[in-house]
């Protein structure tokens, strides 16, 4: 079965899409921009004026990744002259920072957009893209991406500002992600310290800028900071990722805390406190709930992500749950580190044949939702878990983040509901 993922050319427009008053200039035709001017909007609302401001060309009504809109005529004769009408206008619409990146069509054209960027003078605001993207994983390039806006920004760390971090590896792709930043961030702030700025998850140009001041970098997914990881390495900010991985199950949480603790040097007990708790709500609901719990034990799973998230989520499934997987598939991009300690743990516990299988039938899959509703329409589960890329289901008003203890009661809560069933 085929899932559905983003490449590396959506990445990178979502990844510039994360920067609060950047603007995407997609260099292609109207089609590619469809999905990514709706979805930008879906999962990162921003206070844009009313529409009827966005009627010029380029825009046509709608405020997010305006385009060239190009036709036959331009892929045979070029399009310079669209990239040179479309940035006054961009530029027009107050945008900090203009990102021209080109389709995957749009690439071979070969148009020169830094012509057009000097002669408008805008060269200081501007980063152009012109590689094509669609092969490659999409954290690497939502990584490489903002790493590129980094290096643009050039900022200069001239101090430290002490007991400042920097969470890193949150993306607009995650699901219910401000739900995750809040938790996250919250926990980290109960032992002392103080987030400066999540890069990738929502930030401004102003936070990214001070973002270079923090005392150390706090992982939460490594695979989506790949390449920003090194830049701020290279500035001397050291990066603090957990042994267990993503804080996706409540083992894995403590131990990001942990981890958090031991390089930093602060009190771990106001944030171990409060997922002690929430452990003891999940225990006292499981032992309420009695029969229908225990069918969750024995039940088969599939896992399909990021091997930073199903690494974790497959240990704390099966050991703390005793469900055994079928498939687990690491999506491309994983980081190596990770996949390799995967695979070794599905080696010593029996399950070797699973590793690198997509999603099978099964009682539960969790993978991105798309699939996973489409295996449930199709009766080959009975229980859907959305993880990793969200592209289903972004309404949710109560939160189901996978990451940190909401993330760990969204999956205990849909494991339990679907239970019944099995």
């Amino acid at each position: 079965m085929r899932r559905s993922l983003p490449d590396g050319f959506s990445a990178a427009i979502m990844a510039a899409e994360s920067v609060e008053n950047a603007a995407v200039l997609l260099h292609g035709p109207g089609g590619c921009r469809v999905r990514h001017m709706v979805y930008s909007e879906a999962v990162y609302s921003r206070k844009n004026s009313p529409r009827i401001e966005y009627a010029e060309d380029y825009f046509y009504w709608y405020p997010r990744v305006p385009a060239t809109y190009l036709d036959g005529y331009d892929f045979i004769n070029g399009a310079y002259y669209k990239t040179a009408e479309a940035l006054p206008m961009v530029d027009a619409s107050g945008a900090d920072l203009i990102v021209i990146i080109n389709s995957p069509g749009a690439g071979l054209i070969g148009d020169d957009h830094g012509s057009a960027v000097n002669r408008l003078g805008l060269g200081d605001k501007t980063i152009i893209l012109d590689e094509s993207l669609s092969s490659m994983p999409a954290p690497e390039c939502y990584g490489g991406m903002l790493r590129r806006i980094m290096e643009h920004l050039s900022p200069e760390r001239k101090t430290v500002i002490k007991g400042s971090v920097n969470l890193l590896g949150l993306s607009l792709f995650d699901k219910d992600r401000e739900d995750a930043r809040e938790e996250l961030q919250g926990m980290v702030e109960s032992m002392g310290l103080t987030v400066i700025s999540c890069p990738g998850a929502g930030a401004s140009i102003a936070d990214l800028r001070k973002s270079v001041l923090a005392e150390y970098n706090i992982i939460v997914c490594p695979e989506f900071c790949s390449g920003l990881r090194e830049y701020y390495e290279s500035l001397g900010i050291p990066s603090v990722r957990s042994p267990a991985g993503a804080p996706a199950g409540f083992d894995a949480c403590e131990a990001w805390i942990k981890t958090i603790s031991e390089k930093t040097g602060c009190d771990p007990s106001p944030a171990l406190e409060i997922i002690k708790k929430e452990r003891k709500k999940a225990y006292e609901k499981l032992r309420g709930q009695g029969y229908r719990a225990m069918r969750i034990k024995g039940l088969t799973f599939s896992a399909a992500g990021l091997s930073s998230v199903i690494r974790p989520l497959t240990l704390w499934l099966h050991g703390y749950l005793s469900m055994a997987p079928r498939a687990v598939s690491p999506d491309p991009g994983s980081d190596p580190e990770e996949t390799e300690l995967l695979r070794d743990f599905l080696e010593k516990q029996g399950f070797s044949g699973v590793f690198g299988k997509e999603p099978v039938p099964c009682d539960a899959v969790l993978c991105e939702g798309l699939t996973a509703n489409r295996m449930k329409s199709a009766g080959e589960c009975r229980i859907e878990i959305s993880i990793g890329y969200t592209g289903f289901r972004t309404d949710n008003v109560i939160p189901r983040p996978v990451y940190g203890i909401l993330g760990s009661r969204y999956i205990l809560d849909e494991l339990l509901r679907g239970a019944k069933d099995v």
